[in-house]
């Protein structure tokens, strides 16, 4: 995995400090937008009921113009279907905690079998893990007068309103990264003692952390 994903100089950790270093990493709200720290290593899991979970970003992603979506969800794509290629199945899940951006790629045999990203995203192909939910921009079956007297532009108003409709309509649940990854993968909340876990976590450079080093702690 190291090998595939261009990381180098592996160092072991125990849960809590990858998860802890992914987290300040992530959240480096003092380092300027492009500066290269942000992205200069990745927590790598070990082997959690049979699937090593890669938590950072890649630096070809984090170049990529986040004005153009469509190029950076065609780097998501390609790095799938290559790590897919090469393991059998990969898959690339992202949410943030600021707003509602949600989206999965699930990649099998070195082919993209589904590319979600919620408005203004890519689509690609379909996946049975989505059935029974709603997903996040479908509004269809709800009122045209759905969100009269919301200001469009309050997305935690428009989340409220439509959680409120869907509840009252009796309408599917919304899936999110989170449940498309519990139903097709692995799911870190329900990690406890009965988790399969073999080998051990690192912290691992990324091309870019090896040129201009980490986020300073």
């Amino acid at each position: 995995m190291l090998a595939e994903l261009d990381l180098s100089d592996p160092r072991p950790v125990s849960t809590d400090q990858g998860e802890a270093a992914w987290n300040r990493d992530r959240h480096s709200w003092d380092l300027p937008a492009d500066d290269h720290r942000s992205h200069g290593r990745v927590y790598v899991t070990p082997v959690i009921d049979g699937w090593t979970l890669v938590f950072g970003t890649s630096p070809d992603l984090a170049h990529a113009d986040p004005a153009d979506r469509g190029v950076w969800a065609g780097r998501a794509q390609d790095l799938c279907a290559r790590l897919s290629a090469r393991f059998g199945a990969a898959h690339l899940y992202g949410m943030s905690c600021g707003d509602s951006w949600t989206m999965w790629c699930l990649a099998e045999a070195g082919r993209v079998r589904r590319y979600y990203e919620v408005e203004p995203g890519e689509r690609l192909g379909e996946h049975p893990a989505e059935d029974g939910y709603r997903l996040p921009d479908d509004d269809e079956g709800l009122p045209a007068d759905a969100y009269d007297g919301i200001d469009q532009a309050d997305v935690d108003a428009v989340l409220a309103r439509r959680a409120e409709l869907y509840e009252r309509l009796a309408l599917p649940e919304v899936c999110y990264a989170t449940d498309i990854a519990a139903l097709t993968s692995v799911d870190p909340s329900t990690f406890g003692p009965s988790t399969a876990v073999s080998g051990q976590a690192v912290l691992a450079l990324t091309a870019c952390g090896r040129e201009h080093g980490i986020a300073p702690a």
